[in-house]
């Protein structure tokens, strides 16, 4: 079954940064231990089968052990989920167990769903059969992500700013501001990549408007090729307007072309031309 890009961004998201995943941890009471270091693993936990066995994301937290002064501390499997879905029940323990065995290290398992709903289904404890033997998730959704509205806090986990903004910002304007100023003060291609995340994230939904309209104003520094990609996104879409309410014929070849355009010199020369303009020729014209 193909990955969703979604699953994608939110698996990319705890990669780029593993010690989200500990502060979501330690937010929900687990005895994370002091370490030096954390790390992505092999997300590979099967054995020779045929079938697949792989988790979304592994991480392995480091520090001083009885033998290696950057011994295995804790493994950390993380899962996304969207959809409810009764098989993970069964596959889950497994990836619990393969990377403890693996690592010989106690593992915990961290589910991110991005509806509520689904979280909470995924709650609920999973019985394995032997006495005693029941796995309980740890499951965050949208209620237990921040709310960020310090752009300090955004720039230091800018992960953690994309997870509050996904969560948060179809319904808080702060916390977009806060994303949007934050990402200003990072590395410009960090930057690009969790502004094109977030935009992914809230597609179709008031929150995506409104941080593809604050990306416009001028209030903010922040420019990149998403935001110059809008820019052309809406000339092409403003010239594409003025020509149907003057009654030009726009011949999908066309429309295609005015769409597909990015440079906004010749943007505004067709926007100019498109005022006068009888025949969609007459806006190509050397």
């Amino acid at each position: 079954m193909a990955i969703s890009a979604e699953h994608q961004i939110y698996a990319e998201l705890f990669a780029d940064a593993p010690d989200t995943a500990v502060g979501f941890l330690r937010g929900l009471g687990v005895d994370v231990p002091d370490y030096d270091r954390s790390e992505v693993t092999s997300c590979d936990l099967g054995h020779v089968d045929p079938v697949e066995r792989r988790s979304d994301v592994a991480i392995m937290l480091r520090g001083p052990g009885p033998d290696d002064p950057f011994g295995n501390l804790m493994g950390i499997v993380v899962e996304v989920q969207r959809d409810e879905k009764e098989r993970k029940r069964f596959t889950w323990p497994e990836y619990v167990a393969a990377l403890r065995s693996r690592h010989g290290c106690p593992v915990v398992l961290l589910t991110i769903c991005p509806k509520q709903s689904v979280a909470d289904w995924y709650a609920e404890p999973i019985h394995l059969g032997h006495p005693g033997f029941v796995l309980r998730p740890l499951v965050v959704g949208p209620s237990g992500i921040p709310v960020i509205t310090d752009p300090g806090e955004v720039e230091r986990h800018p992960s953690l700013g994309v997870l509050s903004a996904a969560a948060h910002g179809g319904q808080d304007m702060d916390v977009l501001k806060a994303l949007h100023t934050g990402l200003d003060a990072i590395d410009q291609e960090k930057a690009t990549k969790y502004i094109g995340f977030t935009l992914n994230l809230l597609a179709k939904t008031e929150g995506q408007a409104a941080l593809e309209e604050l990306m416009m104003t001028d209030t903010y520094g922040y420019s990149s090729a998403w935001t110059e990609g809008l820019r052309a996104e809406g000339e092409a879409k403003a010239i594409l307007r003025f020509l149907s309410a003057r009654g030009v014929d726009v011949p999908e070849e066309a429309r295609e072309r005015i769409s597909a355009c990015r440079d906004h010199e010749e943007l505004d020369t067709w926007l100019d031309r498109a005022a006068t303009i009888t025949h969609i020729d007459e806006l190509f014209a050397e």
